[in-house]
Parts: structure tokens; sequence; C-alpha cells
């Protein structure tokens, strides 16, 4: 290391010091995402929503599958080798083929399967985009949070400073109590304390968010400042009446239960026979040619299938029934829990916060007149940081229920 340092000019070496507490004070990258960059993203690079989306083209492959006939079967025999001949050839040599022909209905039933069970992976992926979709505005919207919540307690943390100050020049001059002074420091160091909480939670947001978009870099993400959320939402009914004609849950199992109805189908279908032809060339002379059938002799396996098969769709109607019965009461909570946070976000924005800046600005004139005393001041000011947190939380919370009624329903309705 003596050697390294010593090969070196004094000016680099200087250069080089500056360089680097220069890379130290450096601030890190921040990038600036908006609310639809990232649900789009996501969309692309969530590895859940990749596995959901390459098994559904999984099942979209297997449906002409079902239509090909089975592997035929290609043989070599010997007949007639005579008595006492080890030797296969001294016999009569004949090629062999032979095709198994299933019944048609058999194969009309399994196409109708997989045709429902692409169809339930289809919507399966659906709900999957929409549910990755309200993950992703959820963690935007807690981010977001942790930014405003930020932003609010370092302007109420130099508030507070300025309030110190003050109780302190008041104290030396004899105007105020010691009691004032302590208080404002308590209420300072509480604040601060406060923001520090807030900076290390808004990280775990921020990991969580990245999390879902796929992401593992160093560079912080920046939300908007302002959410543009609607100023009304659609009607309850319009929407229940959307989730159940659009829901991919309940199309999922509406298509599960078409398989099963297939599947029931196709257990019926056992009781048919499958045929098989075959064809025998001889080398020497001629040919002969075969036709079989299989015998659905053992009735009672195919009476166990389908009374299983049949008892597996009545499962899957009452799990379907139950779904649509469900998802009337989960359109009508998240409808109610959006009404209320969009009605409160506009109290707080347009009353609320105003008015408590205002109770704040005339508080702040009346203590240094000696008007009111510092308890009424720190009241006013608790009310105010509470009034700044409580927008943010209420838009947070409107956000949320938009997004989880947009999973419901499956229909957009933050444009």
């Amino acid at each position: 290391m003596g050697m390294f340092f010593k090969n070196f000019r004094k000016p680099q070496l200087l250069v080089a010091c500056f360089l680097f507490v220069f890379a130290l004070s450096f601030p890190a990258y921040a990038e600036k995402l908006s609310l639809s960059g990232a649900v789009k993203i996501a969309i692309e690079k969530n590895p859940d929503l990749l596995a959901a989306k390459n098994q559904k083209d999984a099942a979209s492959a297997k449906i002409p599958q079902v239509l090909a006939l089975d592997n035929p079967r290609i043989g070599l025999e010997y007949e007639q080798i005579p008595s006492g001949s080890r030797n296969p050839e001294d016999g009569m040599k004949m090629y062999t083929a032979e095709q198994m022909i299933m019944f048609p209905g058999k194969i009309y039933a399994e196409w109708q399967m997989a045709k429902a069970e692409s169809s339930m992976l289809e919507a399966n992926y659906q709900a999957k985009v929409l549910e990755i979709s309200a993950q992703v505005k959820s963690s935007y919207y807690e981010l977001f949070y942790a930014d405003r919540a930020i932003e609010a307690m370092a302007e109420i943390k130099d508030l507070l400073a300025g309030i110190k100050k003050f109780a302190e020049a008041k104290y030396v001059v004899g105007d105020t109590m010691q009691a004032d002074v302590l208080l404002a420091n308590i209420e300072y160091l509480m604040r601060d304390n406060e923001l520090k909480t807030m900076k290390q939670e808004k990280e775990i947001k921020e990991i969580k968010l990245k999390a879902l978009l796929n992401r593992n870099d160093a560079v912080t993400i920046e939300t908007e400042a302002v959410l543009n959320l609607p100023g009304t939402i659609a009607p309850e009914t319009a929407l229940e009446q959307s989730a159940l004609n659009n829901r991919p849950e309940l199309l999922a199992m509406k298509a599960e239960l078409e398989a099963k109805d297939a599947a029931h189908l196709n257990s019926k279908m056992e009781y048919f026979p499958d045929t098989m032809l075959g064809v025998k060339k001889r080398v020497m002379d001629g040919w002969d040619a075969m036709i079989s059938f299989s015998v659905p002799l053992y009735f009672w396996k195919q009476s166990y299938g389908m009374s299983s098969a049949g008892l597996e769709r009545e499962a899957a109607e009452a799990a379907y029934k139950n779904m649509k019965n469900m998802t009337g009461w989960m359109v009508k909570e998240s409808w109610v829990m959006a009404d209320s946070a969009r009605r409160t976000a506009r109290l707080y924005e347009e009353k609320i916060v105003p008015q408590s800046s205002q109770a704040l600005k005339v508080a702040l004139t009346a203590y240094k007149s000696g008007k009111v005393d510092f308890q009424t001041l720190l009241n006013i000011e608790r009310a105010y940081r509470e009034a700044k947190l409580k927008i943010y939380e209420s838009q947070v919370n409107y956000g949320k229920a938009l997004s989880e009624l947009e999973r419901i329903s499956g229909k957009e309705l933050m444009q």
C-alpha cells in the first residue's frame, strides 16, 4: 500500500481524494414513476403473471392435440415357423400396421374438456392481471403516502423549530415559563423521531413495489406529486352487474363448470366401444385385414366413473353459485369504502386542511402577542398535522378501494 501512494504524484492524489468524496456525497439516482407506468411494467415483467400466461398458452396449445388420432403401431410377425427351427426366417414373414380409433363421442368430449380448460386458464390469467394491477396500485399508493407524509412531517418539524426558538427567546426575557420551552423541545424531538421512522417505512414500501415490478436495483422511485383520482364513482348496481358479467374468477369457474359437463359426457361415452383397425402384409403371398372393437363389459366401472363425474359437476356448480353471491357483497363493501374515502378526502382537502392551516397561523400570531398560551398553540399544531396526514391517507384509501372494485368488476375505473 505504501508503494502505491509513493508512485502517486501529489496533484493526482488530491484529485483522487476529491473524486472519492464527490462520489460519496452525490445523491443516489431517482426515477419518476407514474401509476400507469408501474402497472404497465408489472404486466410485462411480474414473474407470477408470466407464469399464469405460460399456463394459459400451454392449455391453448393442447386443444389441437385432442383431435389427433393415437399413434399407429407398426410391427413384424413370423408365423408357421417349423418345429425344431430356431430361425424365424423359416416361417412366414408379415408386416403389420394397427390404428386405434376412439369413439367419436369421446373425441368430442375430450375436445370440449380441453377447450373449457383453456378458457378457464385464460380467465385465471385475466384475474391474475387484475390482481397484480391491484397489488401494484395499492403498493404505489402506500409509497405515495410515505412521500407526502415525509414532506408534511418535514414542514411540521421546521415549523416546530421556529416555535421552539421563539419560546426560548420569550423565556430569556421572562415572557413565558420554562415549561413552554421544554414542551416545544419535546414536540420537536417527537416529530423528528417520527420523520426518521417514516423514512425507514418508505424504504420498505419501495422494496415491496420493486418486488412486484421484478426490479432489484438501487434506483429510488419517486411517486407522482398528485393522485389523479376520479371525482365520482360508477353506480353500485352497474358495478355489480359488470362484476357478474366480467369478473374473471366467475368466468374461470363457469369454464370449469363447462369442463365438468364435458367430463360427465366423456364418462357416458365410456359405454361405447373404440375401434381397432389392422393390416397384415405377407411377404410372399397376399395380405390380411382386421377390425376389432373394445367391449365395455365391466359396466360398473363406467357407472362409478359417470357418478363421480356427476358429483364433481354438482360441486363445481355450487362453488360457482357461491362465488356469484359473494361477488355482490364484495362489490357493495368496496363501493362503500371507496365512497367514504372519497368524501373524506374531499372534506379534508376543501375545508379541514385550509381551516386548520388558517387556525395555526392565527394561533402563532396570537402566541407571539401573548393572547394564547403555549398548550393551545401545540393543540392547534397537532390538529393541523393530523389533517395534513389525513388528506393523503383518505386519498390512498380511496385509490385502494377503487383498485379493489376494478379487480372484482373487471372494469377500468381510473382513466
